[in-house]
Protein backbone atom coordinates (compact mmCIF):
# COMPACT_ATOMS: atom_id res chain seq x y z
CA UNK A 1 0.00 0.00 0.00
CA UNK A 2 1.35 3.47 -0.98
CA UNK A 3 1.76 5.79 1.77
CA UNK A 4 2.61 9.44 2.98
CA UNK A 5 6.19 9.45 3.44
CA UNK A 6 5.40 11.20 6.61
CA UNK A 7 3.72 7.64 7.70
CA UNK A 8 6.46 5.57 6.33
CA UNK A 9 8.96 7.96 8.77
CA UNK A 10 6.26 7.51 11.84
CA UNK A 11 6.96 11.71 12.44
CA UNK A 12 3.54 11.35 14.25
CA UNK A 13 3.77 8.27 15.79
CA UNK A 14 4.60 7.36 19.35
CA UNK A 15 7.37 4.49 17.42
CA UNK A 16 8.52 4.43 14.20
CA UNK A 17 9.00 0.57 13.56
CA UNK A 18 6.43 -1.24 11.25
CA UNK A 19 6.92 -4.30 9.16
CA UNK A 20 6.85 -3.60 5.02
CA UNK A 21 6.21 -6.26 2.51
CA UNK A 22 7.66 -7.06 -1.02
CA UNK A 23 8.56 -3.82 -2.23
CA UNK A 24 9.54 -0.70 -0.93
CA UNK A 25 6.67 1.51 0.16
CA UNK A 26 4.11 -1.18 0.96
CA UNK A 27 2.76 -1.62 4.01
CA UNK A 28 1.32 -4.13 5.81
CA UNK A 29 1.25 -3.11 9.22
CA UNK A 30 2.21 -0.54 10.81
CA UNK A 31 1.24 -0.95 14.27
CA UNK A 32 2.91 2.07 16.71
CA UNK A 33 0.08 4.03 18.08
CA UNK A 34 -0.66 7.32 16.54
CA UNK A 35 -2.46 10.51 17.65
CA UNK A 36 -4.73 12.52 15.24
CA UNK A 37 -7.36 14.41 14.87
CA UNK A 38 -11.28 13.60 13.83
CA UNK A 39 -11.49 15.68 10.74
CA UNK A 40 -14.61 14.38 9.37
CA UNK A 41 -17.79 11.86 10.64
CA UNK A 42 -20.57 10.61 9.59
CA UNK A 43 -22.40 9.55 12.50
CA UNK A 44 -25.64 7.83 10.86
CA UNK A 45 -22.86 5.52 8.77
CA UNK A 46 -20.67 5.19 11.19
CA UNK A 47 -17.26 6.04 9.37
CA UNK A 48 -14.77 9.34 8.93
CA UNK A 49 -11.18 9.89 8.70
CA UNK A 50 -8.56 11.17 10.68
CA UNK A 51 -5.41 13.10 10.04
CA UNK A 52 -2.04 12.94 12.26
CA UNK A 53 -1.01 15.32 14.30
CA UNK A 54 1.18 17.88 12.01
CA UNK A 55 0.53 15.33 8.60
CA UNK A 56 -1.65 15.84 5.62
CA UNK A 57 -2.53 11.70 5.55
CA UNK A 58 -6.09 11.04 6.05
CA UNK A 59 -6.75 7.34 7.67
CA UNK A 60 -10.29 5.89 7.65
CA UNK A 61 -11.91 5.70 10.57
CA UNK A 62 -15.02 3.36 11.09
CA UNK A 63 -16.93 2.59 14.39
CA UNK A 64 -15.94 -0.82 14.33
CA UNK A 65 -12.48 0.31 15.05
CA UNK A 66 -12.79 1.81 18.17
CA UNK A 67 -12.28 -0.25 21.56
CA UNK A 68 -14.73 -1.91 23.65
CA UNK A 69 -16.68 1.19 25.55
CA UNK A 70 -15.90 3.97 23.84
CA UNK A 71 -18.29 6.65 23.42
CA UNK A 72 -19.15 7.19 19.98
CA UNK A 73 -17.01 9.62 18.32
CA UNK A 74 -17.60 13.14 17.19
CA UNK A 75 -15.60 15.35 14.51
CA UNK A 76 -13.29 17.05 16.49
CA UNK A 77 -11.99 14.55 18.95
CA UNK A 78 -8.53 13.49 19.22
CA UNK A 79 -7.67 9.74 18.82
CA UNK A 80 -5.17 7.34 19.27
CA UNK A 81 -5.30 4.23 17.14
CA UNK A 82 -2.63 1.92 15.05
CA UNK A 83 -2.50 1.63 11.05
CA UNK A 84 -3.12 -0.78 9.57
CA UNK A 85 -4.09 -1.94 5.50
CA UNK A 86 -7.44 -1.02 4.73
CA UNK A 87 -9.66 -1.22 1.53
CA UNK A 88 -8.62 -0.34 -1.78
CA UNK A 89 -4.73 -0.31 -0.31
CA UNK A 90 -5.69 2.49 1.95
CA UNK A 91 -4.47 3.48 5.98
CA UNK A 92 -7.15 2.41 7.94
CA UNK A 93 -7.34 2.89 12.09
CA UNK A 94 -7.57 0.33 14.52
CA UNK A 95 -7.81 0.07 17.98
CA UNK A 96 -8.68 3.17 18.11
CA UNK A 97 -9.30 5.10 21.69
CA UNK A 98 -10.59 8.60 22.15
CA UNK A 99 -8.71 10.52 24.21
CA UNK A 100 -9.91 11.93 27.46
CA UNK A 101 -12.86 9.92 26.80
CA UNK A 102 -14.77 8.49 30.34
CA UNK A 103 -16.26 5.79 29.79
CA UNK A 104 -18.60 2.58 32.11
CA UNK A 105 -19.59 4.37 35.17
CA UNK A 106 -16.89 6.96 35.32
CA UNK A 107 -18.67 8.74 32.47
CA UNK A 108 -20.07 12.20 33.50
CA UNK A 109 -23.63 12.28 34.75
CA UNK A 110 -26.08 12.02 31.65
CA UNK A 111 -29.74 11.81 30.83
CA UNK A 112 -29.69 7.95 31.05
CA UNK A 113 -28.23 7.61 34.46
CA UNK A 114 -29.88 10.29 36.45
CA UNK A 115 -33.47 8.98 34.98
CA UNK A 116 -32.43 5.05 36.12
CA UNK A 117 -31.41 6.63 39.34
CA UNK A 118 -34.57 8.50 39.47
CA UNK A 119 -36.36 5.15 38.75
CA UNK A 120 -34.84 3.20 40.68
CA UNK A 121 -35.51 5.36 44.30
CA UNK A 122 -39.20 5.16 42.66
CA UNK A 123 -39.06 1.46 43.21
CA UNK A 124 -37.47 1.98 46.45
CA UNK A 125 -39.84 3.68 48.43
CA UNK A 126 -42.65 1.65 46.69
CA UNK A 127 -41.20 -1.33 48.37
CA UNK A 128 -40.08 0.37 51.94
CA UNK A 129 -43.98 2.12 51.65
CA UNK A 130 -45.20 -1.89 51.15
CA UNK A 131 -46.97 -0.71 47.70
CA UNK A 132 -45.29 -2.86 45.41
CA UNK A 133 -45.31 -6.78 45.45
CA UNK A 134 -41.44 -8.45 45.86
CA UNK A 135 -42.19 -10.24 43.11
CA UNK A 136 -42.52 -7.16 40.75
CA UNK A 137 -39.13 -5.80 42.61
CA UNK A 138 -37.79 -8.75 41.53
CA UNK A 139 -39.13 -8.79 37.96
CA UNK A 140 -37.26 -5.09 37.84
CA UNK A 141 -34.24 -6.51 39.14
CA UNK A 142 -33.92 -9.37 36.84
CA UNK A 143 -35.13 -7.90 33.52
CA UNK A 144 -32.44 -5.28 34.11
CA UNK A 145 -29.20 -7.57 34.52
CA UNK A 146 -30.83 -9.45 31.09
CA UNK A 147 -30.66 -5.82 29.46
CA UNK A 148 -27.16 -4.99 30.55
CA UNK A 149 -26.57 -8.49 28.98
CA UNK A 150 -28.01 -7.65 26.19
CA UNK A 151 -26.68 -4.13 25.53
CA UNK A 152 -23.41 -5.17 26.25
CA UNK A 153 -23.48 -7.77 23.77
CA UNK A 154 -25.59 -5.97 21.17
CA UNK A 155 -22.43 -3.20 21.39
CA UNK A 156 -19.81 -6.37 20.84
CA UNK A 157 -20.78 -8.08 18.33
CA UNK A 158 -21.75 -4.56 16.23
CA UNK A 159 -17.93 -4.28 15.98
CA UNK A 160 -17.31 -7.43 14.69
CA UNK A 161 -19.78 -7.87 12.22
CA UNK A 162 -21.42 -10.85 14.36
CA UNK A 163 -25.48 -11.33 14.66
CA UNK A 164 -26.80 -8.28 16.70
CA UNK A 165 -29.96 -8.22 19.00
CA UNK A 166 -32.30 -6.61 17.12
CA UNK A 167 -33.80 -2.62 18.16
CA UNK A 168 -36.98 -4.18 19.03
CA UNK A 169 -35.91 -6.70 20.92
CA UNK A 170 -33.84 -4.49 22.95
CA UNK A 171 -36.86 -1.90 23.27
CA UNK A 172 -39.10 -4.79 24.36
CA UNK A 173 -36.82 -6.43 27.21
CA UNK A 174 -36.78 -2.55 28.64
CA UNK A 175 -40.59 -2.67 28.17
CA UNK A 176 -40.95 -5.88 30.61
CA UNK A 177 -39.28 -4.07 33.37
CA UNK A 178 -35.64 -3.89 32.28
CA UNK A 179 -35.71 -0.29 31.79
CA UNK A 180 -33.16 0.42 34.53
CA UNK A 181 -30.84 -2.00 33.27
CA UNK A 182 -31.44 -0.44 29.90
CA UNK A 183 -30.56 2.85 31.04
CA UNK A 184 -27.49 2.29 32.81
CA UNK A 185 -26.55 0.56 29.87
CA UNK A 186 -27.08 2.96 27.22
CA UNK A 187 -25.38 5.02 29.74
CA UNK A 188 -22.44 2.40 30.26
CA UNK A 189 -21.88 1.78 26.49
CA UNK A 190 -22.93 4.76 24.69
CA UNK A 191 -25.24 2.51 22.89
CA UNK A 192 -28.18 3.52 20.64
CA UNK A 193 -27.58 7.04 22.51
CA UNK A 194 -27.58 8.54 19.68
CA UNK A 195 -29.98 7.25 17.15
CA UNK A 196 -33.05 9.36 18.31
CA UNK A 197 -35.72 7.56 16.95
CA UNK A 198 -34.73 4.78 19.45
CA UNK A 199 -33.92 7.90 22.18
CA UNK A 200 -38.05 8.58 21.38
CA UNK A 201 -38.77 5.14 22.28
CA UNK A 202 -36.65 4.74 24.95
CA UNK A 203 -38.46 7.58 26.47
CA UNK A 204 -42.15 6.00 26.26
CA UNK A 205 -40.44 3.36 27.92
CA UNK A 206 -39.44 5.64 30.49
CA UNK A 207 -42.74 7.60 30.85
CA UNK A 208 -44.81 4.28 31.11
CA UNK A 209 -42.88 2.91 34.09
CA UNK A 210 -42.84 6.12 35.75
CA UNK A 211 -46.08 6.20 35.84
CA UNK A 212 -46.62 2.66 37.12
CA UNK A 213 -44.53 3.19 39.81
CA UNK A 214 -45.70 6.50 40.49
CA UNK A 215 -49.01 5.08 40.60
CA UNK A 216 -48.46 2.34 42.92
CA UNK A 217 -46.38 4.41 45.49
CA UNK A 218 -49.37 6.97 45.57
CA UNK A 219 -52.68 4.70 45.48
CA UNK A 220 -53.57 5.92 42.72
CA UNK A 221 -52.61 2.10 41.09
CA UNK A 222 -54.21 -1.26 42.86
CA UNK A 223 -52.24 -4.77 41.58
CA UNK A 224 -55.93 -7.05 41.46
CA UNK A 225 -56.28 -10.09 43.19
CA UNK A 226 -52.93 -12.47 43.00
CA UNK A 227 -50.63 -9.92 41.41
CA UNK A 228 -50.43 -8.24 44.67
CA UNK A 229 -49.34 -10.71 46.63
CA UNK A 230 -45.48 -10.63 47.71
Amino acid sequence: MRINEELKRGEHCSADEFAVSGHEGDLTAFMSRCQAQLIDWNDQKGFGFARLQGGTERVFVHIKSLNPHMPRPRQGDRLELEIVDGRNGRPAAANVDILGAKTGLEAALSPHLATAAMLLILLQVDLVRGTVPMWLASLYVSMGALAVIAYSWDKKVARIGAWRISETRLLLIDFCGGIIGGLLAQHMFSHKTSKKPYQKSTLVNVILHAAILGGLGSGLIHLPGIFSLS
